[in-house]
Order: structure tokens, then C-alpha cells, then sequence
């Protein structure tokens, strides 16, 4: 007779190893421990899996030692690293002599048990069963539209457990659980008090563009006096890209090389309603770290990164994961036309959950930058499914 092998998930490692006994039994061998995290859409659990083989005698079924001294080794879930520290020990733990023994016992169960399941791996089918054929439907939706495929797993386990596997009714629950998340703010083209925005996040994602669009909104439709500062004294040309655009645009540009320089200029635009200021990408932590002292010299300007969903959802938490330490307010979506999937973006809101206020689809200045309510955010990730199609 085979071994038995189950696998629980429990809130805590105590809850965890309780259900393994009441399923298995005292006899139960841990074979794994590990912190499955929660990522976005849920809380860190404890899995445990266990087997029990019926046909071993009681010396190799080893009662409790393996339940209280096996070390689980760190597992990797996207970009973090868990070790979950095993239980405390009973206070009538076996002498060392017995552990000795009773831990080669269990190896050899261990390595039976691996042996059986590589064997049913190989056996089994090719195809994903993690969730039934209707509900496949709505997972394979989600990947194509980009979004991560634990993020969808994870929307759609939390789905059925609120409304069953009825795929209209987890369907909707998928949306409301995305309304959540993506929170809307206000355009920083729209009127308001004075503001001071610094536009941060890796090369290549168009933050200088973005910056003419966002200032060219406010020219034209909110009637804002605008100034222009650059700091990313880096790339050859950047400084006279953005006096470019302040010369098209008939407004005032001033270049920053260090923080005395930077307060002189935001100092020299305090008539201005809205400033901008547009920054080097950066991708190195030290190089990030920099940056930020140089923006936090200047009291009052608000961080917003830009990150570009064309890059895929895990570049893109990658990048969000790179700035989280500057802790910007706002977040803004570039490149939504040159992505393989707009839900890419939901991978930026694990590390850097904060509002967002707008995103670009386009090169065109200022056409192809919007700001989005929920209702669209929502849209715009999850897409239109008509269910059954099949």
C-alpha cells in the first residue's frame, strides 16, 4: 500500500501541524514546511505537507520527533525570500540515540514518498487542472490580458470562495476585488493648490514626455501657469529635450545639477501653479538613493513613478519594488499601446500601492495621456469576457 501525502495550509505553523494530526494522525511525517505568501489579494498561510505510509511498522512512522525538529528549508515566492522556523519542541522529546535512528528511518520514507510522486508526476496528464474547465475560462482571460499568473490564481481562488465556481458570479467578484486595488486620483493637470511634481522611475519608461504631455494639459485645459526643472544631467541631450518643450510650450525651464541649484529653481518658479520636474532613470539602488536625496532636499514635492506596462507584469514589479523606498505618491502607467496586456500594472501595486493618475497610450503631446476613473482602471484590466464562448 502507498503512502498517504496531503498537503494543509493553515494561518500559523500551530494550526498547520494540528490539522496534519487530525488527518494523519500522530504517525504523520512532514515532508515540507513553507510561508506560501498571500501577495496581493490575500495573507500569508503556512502549507505543510505530510504523508503517512499504513504499511510501515511503528519504529519507522516517526510519531513526533519529525513533527517538532525538521528544518524547513527558505523558499522563494516572486522577488522575497521566507523561512518558516519550525515548532518548538516537546518537553518529551526522545533521547539523541532515538533521534539518530528515527531520522534515517525518516529519509528513507521521504525518499520512498519522492520516488512514488515523481513516478505519479511523470504518470499524470499535461494539462492544468489547478482550477475547473469553466473557470479556466476566466483564468486564461486574465494571463491574456497580461496580468501575473499568481496574482490570477490567487483573484480567482478568493472569488470562489466568496460566490462558489458559477463563473458569472466569480466573474464579478474578480471585478469588484480589481475596484479594490486600482485606485484612481486626481489628473495633475487639474486645478488645485500649487504643487511641485518630480516624475522618477527607470530609463526608457518616456517620463520626459510624459512631463510634456501632463504640462500641456494644464496650459490648455486648467489655463495653470507651468515651469519646467530638469535633474537628470546624465543622459546626453535631456536637459535640452525638456527646453525644448518649454520653448513650444512658452514656458519657463530651469536645469539642476546639484540641491542648492534645485531650490534655486524651484525657488525661481514659486509664481508657477504647477511644476515639473523630469529625472535621469535609474536603475541601480545606490544611484536611486542619490536621486532621492537630491528631490527630498526640496520640501514639498511629491514622487510619482512611472513605470511602463509594456515591459511585462514582472518587470514592472521588479521596477516598483526598485523605488518603493523612495515612497512615491502617486504612480502613472506608460506604454499602455506597446503592451502585450494592460494588466501588467497590477504587479506595480504590491510594492507600491498607491493611487493612480493617469496613463499614456501614445506619443502624441497631449493626446495620449488620461486619467481614469475606477470604473475604466477596472476596464482596462480586466477587459470584456463573454462567458461560455466555448
Amino acid at each position: 500500500m502507498s503512502a498517504m501525502v496531503k498537503t494543509f495550509r493553515a494561518r500559523d505553523a500551530r494550526s498547520a501541524l494540528a490539522a496534519v494530526k487530525a488527518a494523519l494522525g500522530p504517525d504523520a511525517v512532514i515532508l515540507s514546511t513553507q510561508e506560501v505568501s498571500g501577495g496581493l489579494f490575500r495573507k500569508a498561510e503556512i502549507e505543510v505537507t505530510a504523508a503517512l505510509d499504513p504499511a510501515a511498522p511503528a519504529r519507522q512512522r516517526v510519531a513526533r520527533a519529525p513533527l517538532s525538529t525538521p528544518k524547513p528549508a527558505p523558499v522563494r515566492h516572486g522577488a522575497a525570500r521566507y523561512a518558516v522556523p519550525p515548532p518548538p519542541a516537546p518537553d518529551d522529546a526522545p533521547g539523541p540515540s532515538l533521534i539518530a535512528e528515527e531520522l534515517i528511518a525518516l529519509r528513507g520514507a521521504v525518499e520512498n514518498v519522492r520516488s512514488q510522486l515523481k513516478q505519479q508526476a511523470l504518470a499524470a496528464p499535461a494539462e492544468d487542472v489547478r482550477f475547473p474547465a469553466p473557470v479556466m475560462e476566466l483564468f486564461e482571460h486574465l494571463i491574456a490580458r497580461g496580468l501575473d499568473e499568481g496574482l490570477a490564481e490567487d483573484l480567482l481562488r478568493l472569488a470562489a470562495g466568496a460566490h462558489g465556481t458559477q463563473p458569472a458570479l466569480m466573474w464579478r467578484a474578480v471585478r469588484e476585488l480589481l475596484a479594490e486595488r486600482l485606485i484612481p486620483s486626481r489628473a495633475p493637470w487639474m486645478p488645485g493648490p500649487r504643487r511641485a511634481i518630480a516624475l522618477i522611475g527607470p530609463t526608457g519608461v518616456g517620463k520626459t514626455t510624459t512631463l510634456a504631455k501632463i504640462a500641456a494639459r494644464a496650459l490648455m485645459e486648467s489655463r495653470l501657469k507651468v515651469a519646467l526643472i530638469t535633474v537628470d544631467t546624465y543622459r546626453i541631450g535631456a536637459a535640452e529635450q525638456v527646453a525644448r518643450y518649454g520653448s513650444m510650450m512658452n514656458v519657463p525651464t530651469r536645469v539642476a545639477h546639484t540641491e542648492k541649484e534645485l531650490a534655486r529653481a524651484l525657488e525661481f518658479s514659486r509664481t508657477a501653479d504647477l511644476v515639473l520636474i523630469d529625472t535621469a532613470g535609474r536603475s541601480k539602488p545606490d544611484d536611486i538613493a542619490r536621486q532621492a536625496q537630491l528631490l527630498r532636499s526640496a520640501p514639498g514635492v511629491d514622487l510619482y513613478l512611472c513605470l511602463s506596462a509594456a515591459t511585462g507584469a514582472r518587470e514592472v514589479a521588479a521596477a516598483a519594488a526598485r523605488y518603493a523606498p523612495l515612497k512615491p505618491s502617486r504612480l502613472i502607467f506608460t506604454k499602455l499601446d506597446e503592451a502585450d496586456g494592460p494588466a501588467s500594472l497590477v504587479s506595480a501595486l504590491g510594492p507600491v500601492g498607491r493611487p493612480i493618475v493617469c496613463v499614456t497610450d501614445g506619443q502624441r503631446v497631449p493626446e495620449d495621456i488620461h486619467a481614469l476613473t475606477a470604473n475604466e482602471l477596472v476596464g482596462l484590466v480586466a477587459g470584456d469576457l463573454q462567458l461560455g464562448r466555448g
